[in-house]
């Protein structure tokens, strides 16, 4: 079991930039996980239908890694993904035989994550250990339904690279994944690989309800589109 359940973008000023995709897609106000402001970040996680998310984090300190990430971007963007898996440790495996550096490994929450470093993956890659597709890490906050959502899921996201090749060969290899055809299945949705002038987070395909009409949304240099 393989789920992409999050999609993170990292932004100065958390508000704003949750404010902007929330009136943006019709979106419900998110929530905070209390655990990132004790390691200095704030966030705001905003659901997306029944299972995906789009989550914002920043820095509350200027001596977080959120904040010299920021620094040296020049700006917010595609800061990383959650994909919750059935076990982590055959990823963490398949990594580390890669050369895929292990940036964090603890127990959130009673469960198992394990963070893949974004030098080698482009973008942070978070494995969560949930055994259970029913289960996430949100289900206890009681849900708030937008009145007129624009979107209704995350379809996928596309991850920029001066080698396209090479960087969905290694996804390919930390996943156990064919993506010769340049895209990654996760679960329901997918992971495309394009070139760019640098390892990021370019895009996000959104699922639009019904005939909604939505100009796409650029942030941070990640392109927000209807798919």
């Amino acid at each position: 079991m393989i789920i992409l359940r999050q999609v993170v973008l990292g932004a100065s000023d958390v508000e704003v930039t949750g404010k902007q995709l929330r009136e943006t897609f019709g979106l419900a106000p998110g929530f905070a996980d209390p655990i990132l402001e004790d390691i200095g970040m704030a966030d705001e996680t905003i659901r997306v239908g029944e299972e995906a998310h789009l989550e914002v984090v920043g820095p509350l300190r200027e001596d977080t890694s959120i904040a010299a990430w920021i620094r040296k971007g020049g700006s917010g963007g595609g800061y990383g993904l959650s994909i919750q898996v059935s076990s982590v440790q055959e990823y963490v495996d398949r990594a580390v035989e890669l050369g895929v550096r292990i940036a964090a490994d603890m127990e959130v929450y009673g469960h198992r994550i394990v963070q893949l470093h974004p030098g080698d993956m482009g973008l942070l890659i978070e494995l969560d250990e949930i055994a259970d597709p029913s289960v996430w890490f949100w289900d206890s906050i009681p849900r708030v339904a937008p009145p007129a959502p624009l979107v209704d899921d995350v379809l996928g996201v596309t991850v920029s690279s001066p080698d396209p090749v090479a960087q969905a060969r290694l996804w390919g290899g930390v996943f156990g994944a064919d993506t010769s055809g340049g895209t990654l299945a996760l679960g329901s949705r997918t992971v495309s690989f394009a070139a760019g002038p640098r390892k990021m987070l370019s895009a996000v395909s959104l699922r639009a309800v019904g005939a909604s009409g939505w100009s796409p949304l650029d942030l941070g240099g990640v392109r927000f589109t209807a798919g």
